[in-house]
């Protein structure tokens, strides 16, 4: 079995599936996929709750070093200081790219439409700008291969 290592992986943003760019100084991504459990439990029931599968969503985030001359940070960073609106944040697309396939070179992962929901900048006197992300899934969260 192939261990995945964390230097296998990166993300990308963009405004459609096809004009993503991978986001670089990255230093760190995750990705959470999850679905609610809706009670069914009734007067019927005995002792144990009973559930039913509901709705399924997902929610990622980056963060890194700040880089002034990159185009991906920039076009994050465009959705809030535009004059567009009112949710200027809408149409992104994203990619996490989790490595590569066993015994081939081709990357897998997965990408959706989703929202950006947080942008956050940083700096202390000792160290690297900082920059990171919260990213909010629309739709369905599909598998990627190239």
């Amino acid at each position: 079995m192939a261990i995945d290592f964390g230097w296998d992986g990166w993300i990308e943003i963009g405004s459609s599936a096809k004009k993503t760019s991978e986001v670089p100084q990255i230093t760190e991504w995750t990705l959470e996929m999850s679905a609610d459990a809706l009670e069914k439990t009734n007067f019927g029931s005995t002792y144990d709750r009973e559930y039913t599968p509901g709705m399924r969503g997902w929610t990622g985030s980056l963060s890194g070093h700040s880089e002034d001359a990159d185009n991906v940070q920039d076009y994050m960073q465009h959705n809030w200081t535009s004059t567009h609106g009112p949710y200027p944040t809408t149409g992104v697309h994203a990619v996490f790219v989790s490595g590569y396939a066993a015994a081939t070179t081709k990357r897998c992962g997965f990408k959706g439409n989703c929202i950006l929901t947080g942008l956050t900048r940083g700096a202390a006197p000792d160290g690297l700008q900082t920059f990171a992300a919260n990213i909010q899934g629309t739709g369905r969260l599909t598998t990627y291969a190239t």
